[in-house]
């Protein structure tokens, strides 16, 4: 994980690097041409401009991008625009756009202070360079120069521009991941309890309108902290996922199941009956009963059941997840009497759409 955010990280440096590089050089080739410049002047160009972008690269690769790798990466940057900006004379207009895109782009893609040692090291190159062009200064401007000054524009604007949209891209899927990561629980599979409550809020308005029967199963495991310290928190976890297999397997698609708490899981049932939701609970009973774990055949898993029906006298989605939760309690231990089961009809399409047409829960306001 580290490795692959160094190289994300030193990819981003890198074509930052030869972006900001190649939009200064063209700038820098039009006040050039303008003055017929000669060809140790173009060399002194290009040669920084091939070759710097991979030495950097290298030495990054050498130290692992250390922070005094990045500062002085950050120097020797701004040490080659200096030195084009004394080689075009300090031609007002080249210049300074050279300069601007140097520490945009040190400032956007590392910080302030990498910023600034930029313009620390730009001077360097000045003061360098200007001794070997006896600080010769460029006043007229031609038609060349501005062309070039408007293609490093255009350059470095596009490659911004894209580059502007991959990370928003970038943003928008690690968003929607940490989306998913909040409403899935990881173990199970199953909803979370912050998603699966605004669920439960929904069918509970849907179904008072509608007056349709719904009804809440919450499903706890047996003896689970004893189970824990005897056999170890791996044990746990498979019973876990054990029983959450196990609901998978005995309720429909489309009813909503949560992991509602440490061992303990939720499933909502809309447009069944008491016989109907009765069979479920059954069904769950009896197969969690009969699995067995690979690696420890000898534990029993037993889970107790309490079922809620929607009644008028609820009020909120909170009385109702509170009387299964009191049926549950009363359910611990109770033996449960199996009959056959009937196969359970799946969930119409056209009822999910209804129900998801709900309105959620109320935003907090603001305090």
């Amino acid at each position: 994980m580290v490795h692959s955010k160094m190289d994300s990280s030193q990819q981003r440096s890198d074509w930052g690097r030869m972006v900001f590089l190649a939009s200064c050089a063209l700038a820098a080739a039009g006040a050039l041409w303008q003055r017929n410049a000669s060809w140790p002047v173009w060399l002194a160009v290009a040669l920084p401009l091939l070759a710097w972008p991979l030495l950097a690269r290298s030495r990054t690769r050498r130290t692992g991008g250390s922070d005094v790798n990045d500062v002085i990466l950050s120097f020797v940057d701004g040490l080659v625009i200096g030195v084009w900006v004394a080689l075009v004379h300090f031609h007002l207009l080249a210049s300074a756009l050279m300069l601007m895109v140097l520490i945009h782009c040190t400032y956007a893609m590392q910080s302030v202070r990498h910023a600034m040692l930029a313009v620390v090291g730009a001077v360097a190159g000045v003061a360098v360079t200007g001794l070997l062009t006896s600080f010769d200064v460029q006043h007229s401007t031609s038609s060349w120069t501005i062309v070039g000054s408007l293609l490093a524009v255009a350059v470095y604007l596009t490659m911004q521009g894209i580059a502007t949209g991959h990370l928003l891209r970038s943003l928008a899927h690690k968003e929607q991941m940490l989306m998913v990561m909040r409403r899935v629980d990881a173990m199970t599979g199953f909803f979370g309890r912050m998603y699966w409550q605004d669920l439960a809020t929904r069918l509970f308005a849907y179904a008072k309108q509608k007056d349709i029967p719904a009804f809440l199963i919450v499903v706890d495991v047996d003896n689970f902290r004893e189970l824990n310290s005897r056999h170890g928190d791996t044990a746990g976890d498979e019973v876990i996922i054990a029983v959450a297999n196990t609901l998978r397997t005995c309720v429909r698609p489309g009813d909503a199941t949560c992991r509602f708490g440490g061992d303990s899981f939720a499933v909502l049932l809309s447009g069944v009956n008491l016989d109907i939701a009765n069979q479920i609970a059954d069904r769950i009973h009896s197969q969690a009963l009969n699995r067995r774990l690979r690696d420890w055949p000898d534990v029993q898993i037993s889970v107790s059941i309490g079922i809620a029906s929607l009644a008028k006298y609820h009020q909120t989605v909170d009385d109702w997840i509170h009387q299964a939760e009191a049926a549950l309690e009363q359910a611990r231990g109770a033996p449960r009497s199996y009959g056959s089961y009937a196969e359970l009809e799946p969930i119409s399409a056209a009822h999910l759409a209804e129900l998801a047409s709900m309105p959620g829960p109320a935003a907090a306001p603001a305090l």
